[in-house]
């Protein structure tokens, strides 16, 4: 299967998914949602693949988010009604990448390298082993924009941080929260100072997992899943519904305007 925004390989029994989209800063598009379901899918259903390895193919970038950029042509162009039916197709499409992730019989390693903000922290605390370099940065913004975290994003950072820092980190859409305090507040597995080093840091750590017993993974992530995550597929219908209805106000309009527009937001 051919990709357009997702690079797939294969080395030694690890499916290497590298998000390829650096222009937009691996923004989570139509395009990119999709690849990324599908390539995860495409691990999931190899016999030969023992553990995926989720990375990006810029240093400068895990994933932005949201196209926001998008959003802006959207709501520039279309109305509210037309806007918020492809809102909310999208915001679903984020969360099976997530669910993707959690449900896959495989370990998962994240290898989170730059900017990574909004749903793409989601994306980051959904995999099983998570890492980063020194100098990566996560960002929530989702209020910022007026929205809530998508991609499972409640549910997963107070099972990850607890309920008053995920509060916290969501409401205060501009904190910025470093690796290393990231390793601290449970975010994150493993921080590597060296940049030039992550990318086999993270492929020797993918490759550990392949030399492990597979059932016994399988059968751990099923547990996991019904201990942590089995009310997601609920969760996630109410996480549409609310950002839906953010999307319909004008804090959201003003929000994105102000963010394409590089100036500061003024909410009602």
């Amino acid at each position: 299967m051919e990709f357009t925004k997702v690079k797939y390989a294969v080395d030694e029994k690890v499916a290497i998914i590298s998000m390829d989209s650096p222009k937009n800063m691996n923004a989570f598009d139509e395009i990119m949602l999709g690849d990324l379901e599908a390539a995860i899918k495409m691990a999931e259903n190899d016999p030969d693949v023992k553990c995926i390895l989720l990375n990006s193919t810029t240093t400068k970038a895990f994933s932005a988010g949201g196209d926001v950029a998008a959003m802006y042509d959207g709501i520039t162009h279309n109305s509210r009604e037309a806007f918020g039916v492809e809102f909310g197709k999208s915001i679903s499409k984020m969360a099976n990448v997530t669910k993707a992730i959690l449900k896959s019989s495989k370990p998962v390693v994240g290898a989170v390298q730059g900017a990574c903000a909004g749903a793409g922290i989601g994306v980051a605390l959904a995999c099983d082993y998570t890492m980063a370099t020194q100098a990566t940065v996560f960002m929530t913004a989702f209020s910022k924009l007026g929205l809530v975290p998508d991609a499972g994003g409640i549910y997963l950072l107070t099972r990850a941080v607890g309920v008053k820092k995920a509060n916290e980190l969501a409401m205060d859409g501009g904190q910025m929260v470093f690796a290393d305090d990231a390793k601290v507040l449970g975010m994150i597995n493993e921080v590597i100072e060296d940049d030039d080093a992550f990318a086999e840091a993270a492929l020797k750590r993918a490759k550990k997992f392949t030399y492990g017993p597979s059932a016994s993974y399988k059968y751990i992530k099923e547990l996991v899943w019904e201990s942590e995550f089995k009310g997601f597929d609920e969760y996630v219908k109410k996480e549409v519904d609310a950002q839906i209805a953010c999307g319909a106000t004008d804090d959201f309009a003003e929000g994105v305007s102000a963010f394409c527009e590089k100036r500061r937001a003024s909410f009602k």
